[in-house]
């Protein structure tokens, strides 16, 4: 009997294993090999943007269904879903509505600041929404990446790596492993995405409310579609381009 329930726990981590290394190694590996093939596509024809858009949701959906079929069946790695507070949490949820609201309402793009805001943009403005059929899948995909991606490192690959390697290796390792699989906004971004994985990180691990992080990462990411969607809406308006190439 003990034999048969250790060779059960054996079969059920190398289901977890193999679900960590699909998500730590090859998804990441998958980004790094097509991010110049889906850039130059989308470059060549806008009719590739959506495509990706749809494709990338797919993809997060995906993963992130595995690893709840492999936690309701498994329960491996323990994942916190509860949306707990504590003090420091009712404070961070108070400053990220705070920052959602002035970061929309700062969201202008004029004559006077397009430069400015086309040129902090030039390495994605290609993959942002152009139309109004864009922006509500950006939308679509950018709800989907701030619940899926914080699913799928902040929590499934976070805490398994924190079973086996420890807190730091974990903090590290999961958001290398984010920021390689946003390779497709620049080589120049890794660290940026890098830094801000770990950001987020540091709101679920003080906190243990993983839909901090989900908001947060929402309200980043729908800024930039709505950004580069009225930047696109000005430059078709006006004719006018950045002051320096793209």
């Amino acid at each position: 009997m003990l034999a048969v329930s250790y060779n059960e726990r054996n079969r059920n981590m190398i289901w977890t294993i193999l679900l960590a290394i699909l998500i730590g190694i090859l998804n990441p590996i998958y980004y790094l090999l097509t991010y110049e093939k889906t850039n130059g596509n989308i470059k060549q024809n806008e009719i590739f943007r959506v495509i990706d858009y749809k494709q990338t949701i797919v993809i997060f959906w995906g993963l992130t269904a595995l690893i709840l079929i492999n936690y309701l069946i498994l329960d491996q790695p323990a994942l916190n879903f509860q949306p707990t507070f504590n003090i420091f949490g009712i404070v961070l949820l108070v400053l990220i509505l705070a920052f959602s609201i002035v970061q929309f309402k700062l969201s202008v793009v004029n004559q006077d600041n397009f430069s400015v805001v086309r040129g902090k943009m030039k390495h994605i403005y290609h993959y942002l929404p152009k139309n109004r059929n864009e922006l509500n899948w950006f939308m679509i995909l950018s709800i989907s990446a701030g619940i899926c991606e914080e699913i799928i490192f902040r929590l499934f690959l976070y805490e398994f790596l924190n079973e086996h390697i420890g807190l730091w290796g974990a903090f590290i390792l999961a958001n290398v492993a984010f920021a390689l699989t946003h390779i497709g906004s620049g080589k120049q971004n890794l660290i940026s995405s890098f830094v801000l994985g770990l950001v987020f990180s540091a709101i679920y691990y003080f906190t243990e409310n993983i839909w901090l992080a989900v908001l947060l990462h929402i309200a980043i990411d729908v800024n930039s579609g709505i950004l580069g969607y009225r930047v696109s809406a000005l430059e078709l308006e006006t004719g006018k381009k950045p002051n320096h190439s793209n």
